[in-house]
C-alpha cells in the first residue's frame, strides 16, 4: 500500500510541476515584438507594433500605431489563467484586449462598442 501512495504522491508532484512549467513557457511565448493586425477595425487601426515585456510577475504593453507616430506606452496587463488582458483607451475608445497562447500559437480578441469582437493576429516581426 505503502507504494501505491508513493507513486500518487510522485504523479501528483510531477503534474504540478509541468502544470507549471507549461505556464512558464505560455507566458514566455508571449513576450517580446509582434506585428498585431485586426483585420475588422476601421482604416487606421488595423495594423500596429507590440512590445510586451515582463518585469519581476508586471506585464506591460507598447504600441505603435503602423503608418503613424502614435504610441500607447506602458500599459499594464494583468496575467489570469495562461492570458494576458488590459484595456486600451484609443480616441476615446475602450477596448478590451486579450492574449493568450494555444497549441504554440498566439492568438487574440479585442473588444468595443464599436468594433464589437475582433480577432487579432500576431506574427514575429521580421529583424
Amino acid at each position: 500500500m505503502k507504494k501505491v501512495y508513493l507513486f500518487l504522491g510522485i504523479a501528483l508532484v510531477y503534474s504540478f510541476l509541468a502544470i507549471a512549467m507549461n505556464n512558464k513557457i505560455s507566458k514566455e511565448k508571449l513576450e517580446g515584438k509582434w506585428n498585431v493586425r485586426i483585420a475588422d477595425a476601421p482604416e487606421g487601426y488595423q495594423d500596429y507594433l507590440l512590445e510586451i515585456t515582463e518585469d519581476e510577475g508586471e506585464y506591460k504593453a507598447n504600441i505603435l500605431f503602423v503608418g503613424s507616430n502614435r504610441r500607447i506606452p506602458n500599459r499594464t496587463l494583468t496575467y489570469k489563467d495562461g492570458k494576458l488582458s488590459g484595456i486600451f483607451v484609443i480616441d476615446g475608445e475602450h477596448i478590451e484586449v486579450t492574449i493568450w497562447e494555444e497549441k504554440g500559437v498566439v492568438q487574440g480578441s479585442a473588444k468595443s462598442n464599436w468594433l464589437g469582437t475582433a480577432k487579432i493576429t500576431f506574427t514575429r516581426p521580421k529583424d
